[in-house]
């Protein structure tokens, strides 16, 4: 089942579109769903958070793209400024 879709990322569409860049730097090919607007133009409003959205990749490219995710959220956590 390798064309299978697997949701890797679920949240705010600007980090949806950072991961997806990420992902396109690493020739992974993804699929970004902004359920709201999907509705929007379908002309009705799902129940949403406004700006959430999923990023999906092919099941045999999940595990590449889920250790880029977490290299993407440790290079984060370095960033954080201690308190």
């Amino acid at each position: 089942m390798e064309n299978e879709l697997k949701r890797i990322y679920s949240g705010s569409f600007v980090n949806a579109e950072f991961i997806g860049s990420v992902l396109e730097e690493n020739d992974i090919q993804f699929l970004i769903r902004n359920f709201q607007e999907e509705s929007l133009v379908a002309g009705w409003a799902a129940n949403t958070i406004k700006g959430e959205a999923s990023v999906f990749v092919f099941e045999k490219d999940y595990e590449k793209a889920m250790s880029l995710l977490a290299e993407i959220e440790a290079s984060e956590m370095e960033e954080e400024p201690e308190e």
